[in-house]
């Protein structure tokens, strides 16, 4: 339609196929010319004054770019802000929105937050006109709906990623936590209890698999060990107990299927035997369906490369 020249084209283009009234205006197209399109049905209304162009799907991303063009007070957060980090388990029917301002719904799928923090400093403005909070607050805000592994597993991605430091997050939740606030507590806890020191876990299995060991009692296993291979190069396996030279790693479909990476995590798993040490690789899958059974089975190895070595249990449920 000649309405659509190429600055209005690539408008709908950057900016998921959705306009406000304002931006119509600053394109060049009248109400009146806005009015027709949306007679024909070429612009679909969405909220007051948001449209979206006909010809382009309604996405996640669409979503959250109609919600921002509908008010500029709101901030997409929590689950919506995770999903668009790509962070595990930010899985919502509903967008997220956190703001200062009293507003009117937006619709039935906008969960409105209302906060009296100033996040000013913590508002990542994208150039395809979305507005989310950056990963320390969105990290903060999850805290009050998710559990203390959910919320580990986070944490471990969004430092493994660069998102933000350990430090960063420690600040943020000390900041801005105060007696009542929620999550409060349970980001302080699980940043507080997580080591500073080596990277960030890799994957949600390798949280849940330390947390489970844990649980269990076998506190002895920690994260990302160092071994040093024969040649002097230091490697770290996803857990272990270094005391015993028992190590474990999580093969995750994604990472370990391709015959490369598979080589290579044979080779270096010889190269770690080479030293004395044992090594042991789990399936995600196996973690993810029968995780008491995959504790039991490495409580029992582990125990048992412990009675091997004449070493002393140091804590060992099952070490008889």
């Amino acid at each position: 339609m000649s309405l659509f020249d190429r600055t209005v084209a690539d408008w709908f283009h950057d900016h998921h196929g959705i306009v406000n009234g304002h931006e119509l205006r600053r394109l060049g197209i009248t109400d009146d010319q806005r009015d027709f399109l949306v007679r024909r049905q070429v612009l679909i209304p969405l909220f007051e004054s948001v449209y979206r162009l006909a010809s382009t799907p309604l996405s996640f991303h669409g979503r959250c770019r109609a919600v921002c063009a509908a008010d500029g007070s709101l901030v997409l957060s929590c689950f919506t802000a995770g999903t668009l980090f790509e962070l595990r388990r930010c899985n919502s029917l509903y967008l997220h929105v956190v703001t200062q301002r009293l507003t009117k719904p937006v619709g039935p799928t906008v969960k409105v937050h209302r906060t009296r923090l100033d996040l000013s400093a913590h508002i990542i403005e994208r150039a395809d006109g979305i507005r989310h909070t950056d990963a320390a607050q969105t990290w903060f805000d999850l805290a009050k709906h998710v559990s203390d592994v959910a919320l580990l597993s986070i944490t471990e991605q969004i430092i493994a990623d660069g998102l933000a430091t350990h430090e960063e997050l420690m600040t943020r939740a000390v900041e801005i936590a105060r007696r009542g606030r929620p999550g409060a507590s349970r980001a302080l806890r699980v940043i507080g209890a997580r080591p500073t020191a080596g990277k960030a876990a890799d994957s949600d299995d390798e949280v849940v698999l330390l947390e489970a060991l844990h649980r269990a009692g076998l506190t002895m296993f920690v994260r990302h060990p160092p071994v040093t291979l024969r040649n002097g190069t230091p490697v770290h396996p996803d857990l272990g107990v270094p005391e015993w030279g028992f190590y474990v790693e999580v093969d995750h479909p994604t990472w370990h299927a391709a015959q490369e990476q598979s080589e290579y995590d044979k080779a270096r798993d010889i190269d770690i035997r080479l030293t004395g040490a044992e090594v042991v690789r789990v399936p995600s899958s196996r973690i993810r369906s029968s995780l008491d059974a995959v504790v039991a089975d490495l409580a029992t190895l582990a125990h048992r490369r412990r009675r091997v070595l004449n070493i002393g249990a140091r804590t060992a449920p099952d070490a008889a």
